[in-house]
């Protein structure tokens, strides 16, 4: 193997006009230096000071070729960092991706995964994975603000399997996040952590970004396809990001394209260029200096050679501006039924042992689940389609101490009422009350100051009806005593007692209150639009309660985050969070939350500032049908407002 010295091309910066002709799509030539020869392929990686920190705009002065070193693989002497070996074992190693200062490759003999963590004066530690189930075919890096370190691995049977890279001493550990179809041949992948974006190389079709996060729905986005049917004349190859720009090599050829990646739903070309001497280009990595700079490294296959040259391109980092994120400690059972199934929590407090309170949790096509607080299904009632769920404690059934919870019955147009056991937990189906609703949908409780339990249940048309619940010798019944309306589709709702204020979610445009008392006459007053931060549906709604302040949290469905909200005007944002995974409970985060609920009941040592339960609409890690994911209060209230 040969080694040479670094020299930058001097090239201009091109326009997207002089970089790509629309009536000619001619390449800009650039010229290339050799850096190794003799090799199996190879990438430049930062050094250690840019490999600290992804804002290389705060490293102006490794703006020359002292930001690179140069890392290659030689099938006789393995990964060579300038030269130098990075381990004395590792052979016949393929394919590679850096984050920070972390280098992954694969060997293709053993079908293992070498992570090699760079230290400066070459030191190093070496983790190594067992023997895959499947060879690759290729990988790539993930790790987006406030995520584990994760790896998308590129497989012989078409499947791309999305793990979280767990590192003990020798020894690196694979966490299954979810598994991707793939294209037939697909080779090259990249990701964007600011964007959570996956982009992947259909050689004989284009190039295709999919969303990185486990937690967005799988849908496939062209970036560019080849001619006719788009600008890529010699297929899509292999891949690289800097900056807003995804770079793409013709597969088998000399040619390299740019593709602006700041709107996820709208990709521009900006950039077309080849090599001289009709080089084939296996692997490619690009940096920026931060400084205007972009150094492009590139392996040619046909003669063995690792290139770089200085790429005349425009780019800028993307700032992400990510939300905070808290791992769910727990999660529940799945439910039996597949699809769009769980749906709305409550939570039940045990008194006498706030460590063995209990949450109950719809499965809108079945019945009601009940759950122990470390996740475990203790009860399940087929109750039918019960859509939301509520609870109040401290009533009477017959006369006697009981609880209460009432669910939107779906299948019968009612609310049904369950009795809870105010020392056992145990739940009973008790009764069905008709409702004047065509299609029942959300639902809560409100008990008022003479300790009179109240449901107020909801229509798809926007039609609320309120029924006060009475106790009897022959059990309870429900009147109807008050009827409002907002203009379109409600659901989730949630009274605060003592204020006697109800808060409600019209999904698409906003939450609104209005006071809960019966005899009130007042139409519902608008407190919270929907925003670029509150996202339509507006789902679930749920109160705590601290000694200082009380505060509302909303699910934001439409961009997967939960909004707090303090509950008196001006109604100031405290905070807003993420349910992010947990690898070492292997729990995966939150999307797509239909219902939550939260309390500030000190709930034993494991809660003792409260919980927070929400449903999951896509339930991974692995793939199972939705449950409800629970958190610790504690790690919410470190991120609110003071």
């Amino acid at each position: 193997m040969v080694l040479t010295g670094f020299l930058l091309s001097g090239c201009q910066t091109l326009s997207h006009q002089q970089a790509i002709s629309a009536e000619t799509n001619e390449p800009d030539i650039l010229s290339t230096r050799t850096i190794a020869t003799d090799v199996e392929t190879g990438w430049a990686i930062m050094n250690k000071q840019a490999a600290n920190d992804t804002d290389l705009k705060e490293h102006s002065s490794t703006s020359d070729a002292s930001a690179l070193q140069w890392l290659v693989l030689d099938s006789d002497r393995g990964p060579l960092l300038d030269g130098k070996p990075l381990s004395e074992t590792a052979r016949k190693l393929e394919y590679g991706d850096q984050r920070g200062s972390v280098f992954l490759s694969y060997e293709a003999d053993e079908k293992r995964l070498w992570m090699f963590s760079l230290e400066e004066h070459h030191r190093t530690e070496t983790q190594l994975s067992e023997s895959l189930e499947i060879g690759l075919e290729g990988l790539c890096l993930y790790q987006p603000a406030g995520e584990p370190l994760q790896a998308f691995l590129l497989g012989e049977d078409q499947l791309a399997r999305q793990v979280i890279l767990q590192r003990s001493g020798k020894t690196l550990s694979l966490l299954p996040v979810r598994t991707l179809p793939l294209p037939p041949g697909t080779e090259y992948c990249a990701t964007s952590d600011a964007t959570a974006e996956l982009f992947i190389s259909e050689e004989g079709v284009g190039v295709w970004a999919l969303p990185a996060s486990a937690e967005k729905e799988l849908v496939r986005s062209p970036v560019d396809l080849i001619t006719p049917w788009g600008q890529l004349t010699n297929g899509s190859g292999p891949l690289a990001i800097v900056g807003n720009q995804l770079l793409v090599a013709g597969v088998g050829s000399n040619t390299v394209s740019s593709y602006a990646i700041d709107n996820p739903s709208s990709y521009s070309a900006t950039g077309y260029w080849s090599l001289p001497d009709n080089a084939e280009i296996e692997t490619l990595t690009a940096i920026s200096d931060g400084d205007g700079r972009v150094y492009l490294t590139l392996f040619d296959e046909f003669r063995g050679q690792l290139l770089t040259t200085e790429l005349p391109l425009e780019t800028r980092q993307l700032v992400s501006n990510p939300v905070p994120t808290v791992a769910a400690v727990a999660e529940t059972t799945p439910v039996a039924t597949a699809g769009d199934a769980a749906d709305d929590p409550a939570i039940w407090v045990n008194r006498r042992s706030p460590e063995h309170s209990l949450i109950l949790g719809t499965n809108k096509k079945q019945g009601l689940g009940v759950y122990r607080l470390d996740g475990q299904q203790q009860q399940f009632l087929a109750a039918g389609r019960v859509n939301n769920v509520d609870l109040r404690q401290g009533m009477t059934l017959r006369g006697q101490p009981m609880d209460i919870a009432a669910a939107s019955q779906r299948d019968r147009q009612a609310i049904s009422l369950f009795a809870i056991h105010p020392e056992s937990g145990q739940v009973t189906m008790v009764t069905d009350i008709p409702t004047h609703l065509d299609d029942v949908y959300g639902l809560c409780m409100y008990l008022a100051d003479n300790a009179q339990p109240y449901v107020f249940i909801n229509d798809e048309d926007g039609r609320f009806e309120q029924y006060r619940i009475d106790d009897s010798a022959d059990g309870w019944s429900g009147t109807l005593v008050r009827a409002f309306a907002v203009d379109t589709q409600p659901e989730g709702c949630v009274a605060d007692d003592l204020t006697d204020t109800l808060f409600l979610g019209e999904e698409n445009r906003a939450v609104w209150k209005i006071p809960a008392s019966p005899d009130s006459q007042s139409a519902p007053e608008l407190i919270l639009p929907v925003s670029d931060r509150l996202v339509a549906d507006i789902e679930g709604l749920g109160l705590y309660r601290s000694r200082e302040k009380s505060y509302l949290v909303v699910s934001s469905q439409g961009n997967d985050t939960y909004l707090v909200f303090e509950t008196e005007a001006p109604y100031r944002e405290a905070g807003r969070f993420r349910v992010g995974m947990n690898p070492t409970e292997g729990i995966d985060g939150a999307s797509e939350t239909d219902g939550l609920e939260v309390t500030s009941f000190n709930l034993g040592a494991r809660y003792p500032e409260g919980l927070l339960v929400v449903q999951d609409g896509r339930n991974v890690m692995p793939a199972e049908h939705q449950n409800f994911k629970l958190v610790d209060w504690r790690d919410i209230s470190g991120l609110l407002l003071p």
